[in-house]
């Protein structure tokens, strides 16, 4: 008999529920049991439920390093051995990957304990499995089948509830072509992370409040080491080897679309350097009246911007409206814009702190300040959205303010902006734009950790080749 834990605390910073995190642990063993080779996984992310679960189905387990590693010998894609009695899973979440993957094994298998998910039997059968069932319970039998057929998607995949579509994915690993799914954007970021480890071709991108993800079945996988901080230190980040160029992030968008605390959360998860590059010109005239200057002073403005230090940018006089004053005299100056220029990135070729990388965000970080950037987003909202949040923000200080005014400033401002002539607000060519309307701080940025691991595994690729 096998059971399975409730749900494991590593997952915690996703905000995966019990049922997300009982699948993603699931299947994480059970990618390294079918794996051919040897896969080392922490722990806390196999707990012995699951690596019961993966020796009933033909794989070696072992502990090392003090019992904070499990071992996995796994038998490869499509290679699974038929269990010799019932698997007993207590979870519906961990049922999800378990019967996907075994849907495309030619075996059958008895399943106790927790009911299938509504819908999941229909979605096995169609991909070809038999699904044999005593009304809605358990046990539940499953014959799958070798070479599955390519799971259909539904009519509206984003209404689609998500144990169907991980279960989706997990059948796609061994059918034929490509399979589609989104997936809540916290568990679409351990997903999405943990196939990549293994070396599963999996493709990214927005779809409304969730991240689709598409995979390539029957694709050879490769055994995975994962670090003993992950997920919370995603696998793809230690593939930005030491000696490699800055991970530069960078991250554009128009105003309250978020990106700033977008930027800032990712630097802190990441382990990267940030720079708000908005406070650049705040701290060049803050610096003139300082000294005694006077910010209309192109001289002055200059010898300020070149002496910036990032320690400079932390001085919480730079939020206040003499700041701003200043900073608006200072910006027009073209020696100033070109010193601050030199200014950015230096700190993105070289971060402070001996950082790996750095995200900066600003209007044209990716178009003209680190245009070879490996990872850029364009982050934006629709106007409503944004205006509504710039709406609370403003009431929040106790000023009195009418949205649907500060919704036309905001459509001005736009305006102003995209079509100015140096430096307009525009997405990169090579950006992709990450759209926050129907996403909370959370889910942004789980959507942001999901898209800056592909582009920076693609980029780790290209430079590899």
């Amino acid at each position: 008999m096998t059971e399975m834990p409730a749900h494991s605390g590593v997952f915690s910073p996703f905000g995966l529920s019990a049922d997300e995190t009982a699948a993603a642990s699931t299947l994480a063993v059970l990618l390294a049991a079918a794996t051919a080779g040897t896969s080392r996984l922490p722990a806390a992310v196999a707990p012995p439920g699951t690596t019961d679960l993966a020796a009933a189905l033909g794989a070696r387990m072992s502990e090392t390093g003090a019992k904070a590693w499990t071992t996995i010998d796994g038998r490869g894609l499509g290679g699974l051995r038929e269990p010799e009695a019932p698997l007993r899973v207590e979870t519906a979440g961990a049922l999800v990957p378990l019967c996907g993957l075994l849907a495309g094994h030619p075996l059958t298998a008895v399943v106790t304990g927790a009911a299938l998910p509504a819908g999941l039997a229909a979605l096995l059968e169609g991909c070809g499995a038999t699904v044999m069932a005593a009304g809605t319970g358990t046990p539940v039998t499953l014959r799958g089948r070798a070479r599955p057929m390519a799971p259909s998607a539904p009519e509206d995949p984003t209404a689609e509830p998500w144990p169907l579509a991980l279960a989706r994915l997990c059948v796609g690993l061994t059918a034929p072509g490509h399979t589609s799914a989104p997936l809540p954007p916290g568990l679409a970021a351990v997903v999405a992370d943990l196939l990549a480890a293994f070396a599963v071709p999996v493709a990214v991108a927005p779809a409304g409040a969730r991240v689709r993800l598409t995979v390539t079945g029957e694709s050879e996988t490769t055994a995975a080491a994962l670090a003993a901080n992950w997920p919370a230190t995603p696998a793809w980040l230690g593939d930005w080897s030491d000696g490699a160029p800055s991970l530069v992030v960078a991250i554009d968008g128009p105003a309250a679309a978020g990106k700033g605390t977008l930027a800032r959360a990712l630097a802190v998860r990441l382990g990267l350097a940030y720079l708000d590059t908005g406070l650049l010109y705040r701290a060049t005239g803050w610096a003139v009246r300082r000294a005694g200057g006077d910010p209309d002073d192109p001289a002055a403005a200059e010898r300020a911007a070149r002496a910036l230090s990032p320690s400079d940018l932390s001085n919480p006089d730079l939020r206040g409206e003499a700041a701003g004053d200043a900073a608006s005299r200072v910006a027009a100056m073209p020696a100033v814009r070109a010193a601050l220029l030199d200014f950015q990135r230096a700190f993105a070729a070289k971060p402070p702190a001996g950082t790996a990388g750095a995200v900066l965000d600003g209007r044209d970080i990716g178009t003209v300040v680190c245009p070879g950037a490996p990872v850029k987003l364009f982050v934006t909202a629709s106007p409503e959205a944004r205006a509504h949040r710039r709406f609370l923000e403003l009431r929040a200080r106790g000023l009195e303010v009418i949205e649907s005014r500060v919704l036309q400033d905001m459509k001005d401002r736009d305006a102003r902006d995209s079509s100015r002539g140096v430096a307009p607000l525009v997405a990169a060519d090579d950006a992709v734009v990450l759209d926050t309307t129907d996403l909370d701080q959370d889910g942004a940025l789980a959507a942001a950790l999901v898209l800056a691991g592909a582009r920076a595994r693609g980029a780790c690729g290209s430079s590899s080749d």
